[in-house]
């Protein structure tokens, strides 16, 4: 009967060459490729955000270049409070018995800058008639709003949307967007894009008058 032939030793230097003949890279070398993975994976993030913001915010809004009324269903307006940028507390429902011009705004909004004149030419020549004119800066830089109040010399009270929920509760859907409230408190009118004098006094016009 034959003998089984002896097994012959592998030493751990020879099993390594054995198993995997791609070369190792240096220690150095896999530590700065993982660092240059992981700061290109921070910033697709970041990337990722800021586009994912820009969605949630501006990005909601259009850019209305000309205007037209829109139909809408008289409700009440939803009231709110709001911190003006000149310190003092916004209450709207604090304007019953007048007509309240509400306008939604923002610096970055070129359209607005057309129409800022006109809202502050009606705050001061139909406000002896009962207008009020208020003016409500959606998702917006507090720098670049204050000025741009100041730019167009906006004496009429402005207040930041720190809420975040005032817009949706009114249904805007672009920027500029103004609506009329009635002496009553109940939404009456509706305006999407900039408004002009004329518009803007045939708009309020039914209203000041009392019908």
């Amino acid at each position: 009967m034959r003998e089984p032939e002896p097994v012959e030793a592998i030493s751990p230097s020879d099993a390594g060459s054995m198993t995997d003949p791609t070369p190792v890279l240096p220690v150095r070398l896999r530590v700065a490729i993982a660092g240059v993975s992981v700061a290109l994976l921070l910033a697709f993030i970041v990337v990722m955000a800021l586009a994912l913001r820009g969605q949630t915010e501006q990005g909601q809004f259009g850019i209305f270049a000309t205007g037209r009324t829109v139909d809408l269903e008289p409700r009440p307006a939803p009231d709110f409070v709001l911190t003006t940028y000149d310190g003092e507390q916004l209450q709207l429902s604090d304007f019953r018995g007048q007509v309240v011009l509400l306008n939604f705004w923002a610096s970055w909004c070129p359209p607005c800058r057309v129409e800022a004149p006109v809202l502050q030419d009606a705050a001061e020549r139909l406000g002896p008639a009962g207008l009020v004119v208020i003016g409500v800066d959606v998702w917006d830089d507090e720098a670049q709003a204050r000025a741009f109040l100041d730019e167009f010399g906006i004496t009429y009270p402005n207040a930041e949307d720190t809420t975040r929920s005032i817009p949706v509760e009114y249904g805007v859907t672009g920027l500029p967007e103004t609506f009329v409230i009635s002496r009553n408190g109940v939404l009456v009118r509706r305006w999407v894009g900039p408004i002009d004098d004329q518009q803007l006094a045939d708009l309020v016009a039914p209203l000041l008058d009392g019908s």
